[in-house]
């Protein structure tokens, strides 16, 4: 295969499900095209790298930070705690509220990483957590 078909190629047709050791079972969404599952009652995500299975690496990464709740929790309260401070008074309450919804696992230029939808918003705002590996970058929302 070619350079620009590799990169501008369709890939490997996914798996529609697919078990994993740790992680238990895993479904295809074409409209979304990731696998979602869920692991100890928090829902996540796993992208599609143009292969018929997850990478192994974002499934590693999945692997460490989903039996590490602990340290989730602990990185949203401290990522809380800067939102608003960053944000005032204003936003306080509702940034508060947050927890985490849905969290995404996926590669960018070849580091780990992570965006996690948080649940909690109003008014139409999407509140996101967003990681590189293990260091958190904040909170945000968009309308």
């Amino acid at each position: 295969m070619g350079f620009l078909a590799q990169l501008f190629g369709k890939g490997e047709e996914p798996d529609k499900s697919r078990s994993d050791e740790v992680l238990g079972r895993m479904e295809w969404s074409d409209d979304d095209e990731v696998w979602f599952g869920e692991y100890k009652g928090t829902k996540f995500s796993v992208a599609y790298d143009r292969l018929k299975q997850p990478s192994v690496e974002v499934l590693t990464y999945a692997r460490e930070i989903l039996d590490d709740p602990g340290w989730l929790a602990s990185t949203l309260a401290e990522a809380k705690k800067r939102a608003s401070q960053e944000c005032g008074d204003f936003y306080s309450l509702e940034i508060d509220s947050l927890s985490f919804d849905r969290i995404h696992f996926y590669l960018r230029k070849g580091k780990r990483r992570l965006i996690a939808d948080l649940h909690g918003g109003k008014d139409d705002k999407l509140w996101r957590i967003e990681y590189e590996d293990r260091r958190c970058e904040g909170i945000g929302f968009d309308r």
